[in-house]
C-alpha cells in the first residue's frame, strides 16, 4: 500500500529546469539569477516548488538529451570572459552532476540543440554556430566544426551583422540555424562521409527583409515550419514538402491595442499539434493560435497576459496540460492551465525566481 501511494505521488509531479541571467553584461535589466534551477510541478494543482540550484554563469539556454540522462547548458557572455558549454549527468530528482565543459569560441551563446550525436550551439553576437561531438558518457569533446554566417539586414541597429539565434533539428540528419539578420532559417545536413555539416540552400526558409528571424517550430510530421519574427512580431508559415520551401502565410502575434516596442521571443507547439503559442516581450503577452489540420495555416484565438514582465521564454509540459512562462524582468515563473478544447490559458500559480529566461522539461 505504501509503494502504491508513493507511485501516485511521483506520477503527479513533473520536473523542469530554468536557465537564468546571473551577472552584469547579460541582456536583462537586473540580472540576479542563481544558475540552473530545478523545479517540481504538481501536475494536479499547478503548484511549483524549488528543488535545487546548480551554480553556473548565465546559463541562458538548456537542453535535455532524448534519453533524459544528460543536460547541457551554455554561458551567454562575450568570448573574452571565457564562456563554456557545460555537460551534466541527471540523477534522482533531477539533480545535476558536472561532467565537463568546453570553450565557446564566440560571443553570446543563446541557444543549443542535440542532433546527430552532436551538440550544436548558436552564438548570437558573433553570428556563428559550433558543433561539439557528444561522447559515450554524455560529456563533450571540443568543437570540431564552426559554421559562420555573413550578411546584414535593413534594420541598421539590430541587423548590422549576422546573428545566429537558434538551432532546430529536423529529419534526423538535418538542422536549421535561424539567423535574425539574414531573415531566414538556413538549412544544413549532416554528411556521413565527412562527419560535417553542409549547407542545403534549397531547404532555407526565407522571410521578409527586416523581419528578424528568431525561433521556429515544426508540425509533428516535419512538413511545415512556423518561424517567429522578433522585430516585426509575425509568424511565417512555411510548406517544406516541395523541392524548395514556400512561405504560405504570415500572421501577426502582437495585440492590436499594443503600440509600444516589439520583442518577439519564444514559439512552441502544443503536443497535440492543434495549437501554437508565441510570446512578445513588448506587450508581455502570449498569443494562442489554432492550426488548421490540413493547410497548417494559423488563426488567432486570443492573447493572454503573462502576469509578469519580459516573457523571454515559456514551454508546454509534455502532457499538454500546463504552460510555464519565464518572466525575466519581474522575476517570476507563472503556471497556466491549458484548455484542451481551445488551447486558451488560465493562471494557476506564481513563484518568485530571479531572472528566469528558459524553461526546459525533463
Amino acid at each position: 500500500m505504501k509503494l502504491y501511494f508513493l507511485s501516485l505521488i511521483v506520477n503527479t509531479m513533473s520536473i523542469f529546469y530554468t536557465g537564468s541571467y546571473t551577472q552584469l553584461g547579460a541582456p536583462a535589466t537586473n540580472p540576479t539569477g542563481k544558475g540552473i534551477g530545478c523545479f517540481q510541478l504538481n501536475s494536479e494543482t499547478g503548484e511549483v516548488h524549488l528543488l535545487q540550484y546548480t551554480q553556473q554563469r548565465s546559463p541562458s539556454y538548456l537542453v535535455v538529451s532524448n534519453d533524459k540522462k544528460y543536460l547541457y547548458a551554455v554561458e551567454e557572455m562575450y568570448e573574452n570572459l571565457d564562456p563554456q558549454v557545460y555537460a551534466y549527468k541527471i540523477g534522482e530528482g533531477g539533480a545535476l552532476t558536472f561532467l565537463n565543459s568546453q570553450e565557446i569560441a564566440g560571443d553570446y551563446a543563446c541557444h543549443l540543440a542535440i542532433v546527430q550525436y552532436r551538440l550544436v550551439v548558436a552564438n548570437y553576437v558573433s553570428g556563428n554556430a559550433l558543433s561539439y561531438p557528444i561522447l559515450e558518457d554524455g560529456s563533450l569533446a571540443p568543437f570540431n566544426q564552426e559554421i559562420k554566417h555573413e550578411g546584414t539586414g535593413p534594420n541598421k541597429e539590430r541587423q548590422e551583422a549576422a546573428h545566429a539565434h537558434m538551432i532546430y533539428p529536423f529529419k534526423n540528419d538535418g538542422m536549421y540555424v535561424v539567423d535574425l539578420s539574414l531573415d531566414r532559417a538556413k538549412a544544413y545536413q549532416f554528411e556521413p562521409a565527412s562527419r560535417l555539416w553542409e549547407a542545403t540552400p534549397k531547404l532555407d526558409i526565407k522571410m521578409d527583409a527586416g523581419s528578424g528571424a528568431r525561433h521556429m517550430a515544426m508540425d509533428n510530421k516535419e512538413e511545415f515550419a512556423f518561424v517567429l519574427s522578433e522585430l516585426r512580431g509575425e509568424i511565417f508559415v512555411a510548406d517544406l514538402r516541395g523541392n524548395e520551401t514556400e512561405v504560405i502565410q504570415k500572421i501577426s502575434f502582437i495585440p492590436e491595442t499594443h503600440k509600444g516596442a516589439i520583442g518577439g521571443a519564444a514559439i512552441r507547439l502544443h503536443p497535440n499539434g492543434q495549437f501554437l503559442y508565441t510570446s512578445n516581450r513588448g506587450s508581455d503577452t502570449i498569443a494562442v493560435f489554432k492550426i488548421d489540420k490540413v493547410s497548417k495555416k494559423l488563426s488567432l484565438i486570443t492573447h493572454h497576459s503573462t502576469e509578469g514582465k519580459t516573457p523571454r521564454d515559456f514551454n508546454v509540459d509534455p502532457s499538454g496540460k500546463w504552460l510555464v512562462a519565464a518572466n525575466q524582468d519581474s522575476n517570476t515563473l507563472v503556471v497556466f492551465g491549458i484548455n484542451k478544447d481551445d488551447g486558451t490559458l488560465s493562471m494557476k500559480s506564481k513563484i518568485e525566481v530571479e531572472t528566469p529566461v528558459n524553461i526546459c522539461w525533463l
